[in-house]
């Protein structure tokens, strides 16, 4: 019964204890976009959805024989070499 006791007041101040919610944990994740052979760059959401956007409106096409161009493009883009 004591075990029992103490296990639940663990549980419960571990469970009030402030820690950051899931949307502040993705606010400040930090994802990249990776090209073997030429590394990583930071791509916040944002700018990514952007870059594609961009990329779109340049001609390029989401299929499988372009994927490389989009995918290079994008990393341009992150990288800040693609003029907007």
């Amino acid at each position: 019964m004591r075990l029992t006791f103490i296990a639940t007041a663990l549980v419960t101040c571990a469970t009030t204890l402030s820690t950051p919610s899931y949307a502040q944990y993705q606010r400040y994740a930090q994802y990249q976009h990776c090209i073997p052979g030429r590394g990583c760059v930071p791509a916040p959401q944002e700018k990514y959805n952007a870059c594609f956007q961009l990329a779109l409106q340049r001609g390029l096409t989401v299929t499988v024989g372009d994927y490389r161009n989009l995918d290079w493009f994008i990393h341009q883009c992150l990288e800040g070499k693609i003029p907007r």
